[in-house]
């Protein structure tokens, strides 16, 4: 039955009888002295002496020099390789990518972390220790969890708990700081839960952590610190807002794309990145896009499912000889929202202040994991908030690209976005982009949002100059279609030119009337007598509207129906002849 503790720390070999025995009578024991555990003699290069990794793509590495010292470094993972540094990927927190249970603890460094798993006690630590800043994003972690702080016991160690507790709270369901020295009263000073698990043991250590949460309250903001977390905001009554002097809202693109977070979506392989990237170019460049007017301004293009060679290719055809406006930014690699997206944009724009459009294409290149026990509408409403609220801390508008699921909704086209309602509900202004068939030349784009009226534009992508051009306002257009297939449909040309031969009326079978259309027509109004009288469920009403011309019915014995035409207006006819003109 093991009884004896042994490891090593910073060069000195730590020893622990369970029995009770003292550092000396242990070694004693094994026929030592002191002089025999001293710190073995320093290597003389410099060696890896742990990984610690976040997530898949991004490490820590701790190395110790020839003299003892350490130091760490960051690494990240890029083309199968590791390399030094971060290329902007925020690391979070430490272990935050596995599921956390209900209760888990924060501690101050990897290594606690890894100590404490091992012991069967989960935990998290912020990734530069008690000198570690409070990163956006850090708070979802501790949402709706009991969280149990392990500070060094140090002054630092202690800021740092404090730090933590109060980001925290109301988040967390409960949080507890616990001072290790209440059960461990000669821990040494710095020492910390690693220092107890390698004195006492595992499992003796985390009975004593257990004992000492039992026995401590949770843990409440000071008196300042509370009142300062007091919920309240603002309010204006209504004539002072009536009074307001508000600014008018600011458009990038005239009348269809407000400041703000807007989404396009469409099948995919529409065309929706070509639509985006003239879009951008238009606006860096100050020049109208489908016709309508911009405002000039710097934009960043994450074109995260393309490569330089192809964007290169695509910018070129879309400028058609142009020089390429200096305020559009490009790039192709960068973190997701679990990976630091927020931090590493804040940075950019820090460096580019002259942006002010961020396009995303695509949304889903973007997007982290859910959290645990969250819903489909609630992450896509969290992660689309937590980008909306960063946007417009920092005035700037972003357009993410999207894509439409297969199955088509008539009545309502933005039903057709990929997700649920709570992408549409988290941006201002969306665009989805619709065809009838994959094959059709033409699509229309339609658009709705806060500050923008509907509209439904048909557009056509033009090969020529590789842009997508207006064609017109979907109403106007498809009614324009449609007058133009009644105006060439042989049935009206056949009932026209009737009535006109027979004085406004006309009456006759559908066998008749087919004769009739083979005469003036030229051509077969139907296959059957039964498929003419089909038609004329869709076409009635048109002839009333368009022509005034109404059409009836009634039983002709076995010859099947028989078809009366007529003016719905006879003001051309005198009084005495109206009654033989109407049918019975």
């Amino acid at each position: 039955t093991p009884s004896l503790s042994v490891s090593e720390k910073d060069g000195k070999v730590l020893l622990h009888c369970f029995a009770g025995c003292s550092y000396d009578e242990v070694i004693g024991a094994m026929g030592l002295d002191k002089e025999d555990l001293q710190a073995p003699v320093p290597t003389q290069r410099t060696v890896i002496e742990e990984e610690y990794y976040y997530g898949t793509s991004l490490k820590k590495v701790k190395y110790r020099k020839p003299d003892g010292s350490k130091y760490c470094t960051w690494q990240h993972l890029e083309g199968g390789k590791w390399v030094k540094g971060r290329k902007g990927i925020a690391p979070g927190l430490y272990r935050s990518h596995t599921e956390l249970p209900e209760i888990f603890f924060l501690v101050e460094g990897e290594k606690d972390v890894d100590n404490l798993k091992a012991a069967g006690m989960p935990a998290v630590s912020l990734p530069d220790g008690a000198q570690s800043k409070w990163e956006s994003g850090y708070d979802q972690v501790f949402k709706g969890k009991k969280v149990v702080i392990l500070p060094d016991n140090d002054e630092p160690g202690k800021q740092y708990a404090q730090m933590c507790a109060t980001k925290i709270y109301g988040k967390a369901a409960g949080i507890w700081v616990l001072d290790l020295v209440q059960a461990w009263a000669d821990i040494p000073d710095k020492g910390d839960i690693s220092d107890m698990i390698f004195r006492h043991g595992a499992e003796t250590a985390a009975s004593m952590v257990m004992d000492l949460l039992e026995a401590s309250p949770q843990w409440q903001p000071p008196k300042e610190a509370e009142s300062s977390h007091t919920p309240e905001f603002d309010i204006i009554s209504a004539p002072d807002l009536q009074k307001a002097n508000i600014p008018p809202v600011k458009f990038l693109v005239s009348s269809i794309l407000p400041h703000g977070t807007s989404i396009v979506s469409a099948a995919s392989k529409i065309g929706k990145s070509w639509l985006v990237l003239d879009m951008g170019l238009s606006i860096a460049s100050g020049v109208p896009f489908l016709g309508h007017n911009t405002q000039q301004c710097g934009v960043l293009y994450l074109a995260l499912e393309d490569s330089y060679g192809r964007l290169q290719d695509r910018m070129n055809k879309v400028l058609s000889g142009a020089p390429a406006p200096p305020q559009f930014f490009f790039a192709t690699d960068v973190p997701n929202l679990d990976n630091g997206l927020l931090d590493a944009l804040d940075n950019t724009l820090t460096k580019k202040p002259g942006i002010e459009l961020v396009i995303i294409d695509t949304l889903q290149k973007v997007r982290g994991r859910a959290l645990q026990r969250e819903g489909p509408y609630e992450q896509d409403y969290r992660e689309m908030d937590a980008v909306k609220s960063f946007m417009d801390k920092n005035a700037v508008s972003t357009m993410f690209v999207h894509h439409n699921r297969k199955m088509k909704d008539e009545d309502d086209p933005f039903n057709m976005i990929s997700g649920t309602n709570g992408i549409m509900g988290a941006v201002d202004t969306a665009w989805t982009i619709v065809k009838s068939k994959r094959a059709d030349q033409e699509a229309t784009l339609h658009i709705t949002g806060r500050d923008v009226a509907q509209s439904d534009t048909v557009i056509t992508f033009d090969k020529g100059i590789w842009k997508w051009k207006t064609v017109g306002p979907a109403d106007w257009i498809n009614e324009q279609r449609a007058k133009l297939e009644y105006e060439n449909n042989p049935i009206v040309k056949t009932v026209r030119e009737l009535l006109k031969q027979c004085n406004g009326e006309w009456s006759g079978t559908a066998t008749e009337l087919m004769n009739e259309g083979n005469r003036i027509a030229k051509t077969k109004l139907a296959v059957t007598a039964q498929k003419l009288g089909f038609a004329f469920r869709s076409l009635d009403s048109q002839l009333r509207e368009r022509d005034a011309i109404i059409h009836e019915t009634s039983k002709h014995g076995n010859a099947g129906n028989k078809h009366y035409f007529y003016y719905q207006d006879l003001s051309w006819v005198d009084d005495s002849e109206k009654q033989e003109i109407l049918p019975l």
